[in-house]
């Protein structure tokens, strides 16, 4: 028989650890919560995501950390433990690597933009005719074929228009697609080719050329989330996100093609 200070102290003993378990359970949600969704963004997307990461915290009350840079140093950076919970390519290829070397969810991949390839001057009065300009230029800027896709997709737009053999003594490399818009914005570089999506989110300087879709492999932009992630619920509904109908208007207004056309 258990005296009554025995029956107190164990009443006591079991709402203090109800408490614990429950406090403690509280204090780990809300920790999760307070996390940033850490998402890592190809430098082309920088403009369409800086205006729909306002809308995604606004809705869900979640807060997103945005990093910018190439798909390519991502991809290294996401193979040597880098903490990100979402990936946002350039292109299919890293985020089909990650899933095959288990490091991204096979299930959660999307393609959220088809993007669109410009040739791009802020001085030139013109930019046609294109064989000509590319030939007249001292400098032309392009992104790291090895490491960007609208880098890639620049390179096979040359071999294209038979040139890229041509124009090798004159072609600047930024390392991501942000890097190659800044040497064609300050005129390091004569011409650059840059996402579309950059020269229309900018301040309509200048002239450019769209590049014909046919020039190049098309640049399907994918997403996925990481297996390293710890809010890959949260991650998950970031991804649908993008791929609503209102949103994918937005994205369109920024020079790409609807990923769902």
């Amino acid at each position: 028989m258990f005296h009554p200070l025995q029956r107190r102290s164990t009443a006591l003993f079991s709402i203090v650890l109800k408490f614990l378990t429950f406090g403690a359970f509280g204090i780990f949600s809300a920790t999760l919560l307070a996390q940033p969704l850490r998402i890592a963004v190809a430098s082309n997307f920088t403009a369409p995501i800086q205006k729909l990461a306002p809308i995604f915290e606004q809705e869900t009350g979640h807060k997103v950390q945005l990093s910018f840079g190439s798909s390519g140093k991502f991809f290294a950076q996401i193979q040597h433990g880098a903490p990100f919970d979402v990936f946002l390519s350039a292109d299919q290829a890293k985020p089909d690597k990650l899933i095959k070397n288990n490091l991204a969810i096979k299930d959660s991949k999307i393609i959220y933009a088809k993007g669109a390839l410009a040739l791009w001057s802020a001085n030139l009065s013109s930019v046609t005719p294109i064989e000509a300009t590319l030939l007249e230029a001292h400098k032309i800027a392009i992104a790291n074929p090895k490491l960007a896709p609208y880098g890639q997709a620049a390179k096979e737009t040359l071999n294209k228009l038979g040139l890229w053999s041509k124009l090798q003594g004159h072609l600047v490399q930024g390392e991501n697609i942000g890097q190659t818009y800044q040497f064609t914005y300050s005129r390091n570089a004569d011409l650059g080719f840059v996402a579309l999506s950059q020269v229309l989110a900018g301040d309509n300087k200048g002239h450019y050329w769209k590049v014909p879709a046919q020039y190049h492999k098309d640049i399907k932009q994918a997403a996925v989330v990481l297996n390293s992630s710890q809010q890959k619920t949260t991650a998950s509904d970031f991804l649908d996100f993008l791929m609503r109908s209102d949103i994918q208007h937005k994205i369109a207004q920024f020079g790409y093609q609807s990923a769902t056309q």
